[in-house]
């Protein structure tokens, strides 16, 4: 099929791309104590780019039966599209990076009906009042991409993961917990992560109140999102070309602190976002973003890489990341903690609240926060926002954490700035 749709596009176009994906999918889900859901699932996705008249059309569809129609639509939009200044990639050499599993393929649902009761019941050991939401899944796929210009790749990947959290009301106070985690390995083991969760529940079981001022905080890796979002837009080569990144024109400059050195890496074998190629059948690359706080790159697919007179890192379509990876430092994290006179250690924030995000600017509510004194974390932090500009916050990196996890597709430490705006409210 996916022959036939190359064939037919590059009768009526200058050049044409088409890429299959074809996944599998079964996961478990508990809600409020209970088995939800187990769902089985098979897509097909079909994916045309074609250049007609030196314009960019595309369109996709989920009906592998709609092969001329997809074509006929992509070809019809290339009178709107954009301007194609570069040329579909031709064969290349990708690198060896691993991606597949087939024991995650193996996988009954039953054992993921059985990975979330284990971890539902561990939670409820703790406390039977926490409401439970848990859930386990796996994905597994191929995906070929074809072109006019000799490109003939594929590749398989899967996917394994588990999370788990919990609610707990107690009067007005509410607070919620959760943690997960995945790769392309059947290696997550539920109890380190609910575990996890317990120890965060712990750590909550007490209030304290917090003072509105300027004070030191540690972010865990899973707040670490708070710092990386603006940098994923800012370094984004379609931002760059627009003139809209607030680091546009700064390569080579110094924009943060020493010892700060930020990674989007591709070939990582077995990590969520690693392949050997991008969706437009470029190799994959790891690319240094910043290095050692000087900002040394941006990511690049072909289109904008063709406008800003540049090579793709292999981030297309859309300039969007792979693995993004904040380089460990050697300081551990308790000894940030035990370092900290008067602070506080953000575990998890609610949106971005009315932040500038693309500039930088934040301003965003702690979901899960604790209060540290004199080296000791002492409780929970409730009602309070944190507050700042992640291109300041940058250069008053006081440490960087040695001990690194994953969260997604994010690798990170903790991260111990200066001084961030805490506001409490009420």
């Amino acid at each position: 099929m996916i022959e036939q749709a190359l064939e037919i596009a590059a009768r009526r176009a200058q050049a044409a791309e088409v890429s299959l994906t074809r996944s599998r999918a079964t996961n478990a889900e508990y809600q409020d104590d209970k088995l939800k859901q187990v769902q089985v699932a098979q897509t097909t996705h079909l994916a045309v780019r074609v250049i007609v008249n030196g314009k960019l059309g595309r369109a996709h569809t989920t009906d592998p039966q709609q092969v001329e129609s997809v074509i006929a639509r992509a070809i019809q939009l290339a009178e709107f599209g954009s301007e194609a200044g570069f040329q579909f990639p031709g064969p290349a050499d990708f690198p060896q990076v691993k991606t597949y599993d087939p024991d995650v393929e193996r996988i009954p649902k039953e054992d993921l009906v059985a990975v979330g009761a284990q971890m539902l019941d561990l939670i409820k050991g703790y406390n039977n009042d926490i409401k439970v939401f848990a859930g386990a899944g796996w994905s597994a796929g191929e995906q070929r991409i074809l072109n006019s210009s000799g490109l003939d790749v594929r590749h398989h990947g899967s996917h394994y993961g588990i999370g788990i959290g919990g609610e707990l009301i107690r009067g007005t106070d509410m607070l919620q917990v959760y943690a997960n985690r995945d790769w392309r390995m059947p290696v997550v083991a539920p109890k380190d992560l609910a575990e996890r969760v317990i120890e965060q529940f712990r750590l909550a079981e007490r209030n304290v109140p917090v003072a509105s001022k300027s004070m030191p905080v540690i972010l865990t890796p899973r707040a670490s999102f708070i710092l990386l979002l603006s940098l994923q837009m800012g370094t984004n080569g379609k931002n760059v070309m627009k003139g809209d990144s607030p680091l546009a024109g700064r390569l080579n400059e110094k924009i943060a602190s020493d010892g700060f050195s930020f990674i989007d890496d591709a070939t990582i074998d077995y990590a969520p976002a690693s392949s050997p190629c991008d969706g437009e059948g470029v190799a994959r690359t790891r690319t240094p973003i910043i290095d050692n706080g000087r900002l040394n790159a941006f990511l690049y697919d072909l289109e904008t890489a063709s406008k800003e007179g540049t090579e793709s890192t292999g981030n297309g379509p859309g300039c969007e990341p792979s693995n993004l990876v904040i380089s460990p430092g050697d300081v551990s994290f308790a000894d940030m903690v035990s370092s900290t006179e008067e602070g506080i250690l953000v575990e998890h924030v609610l949106g971005l609240g009315q932040s500038n995000i693309m500039n930088g600017d934040f301003s965003v509510n702690v979901s899960l926060g604790y209060k540290i004194e004199n080296g000791e974390i002492v409780g929970r932090v409730k009602d309070a926002m944190v507050a700042g500009n992640v291109y300041d916050a940058l250069t008053r990196i006081e440490a960087v954490g040695c001990e690194s996890e994953w969260t997604s597709s994010i690798n990170a430490p903790p991260i111990k700035l200066e001084a961030l705006s805490v506001v409490a409210k009420g």
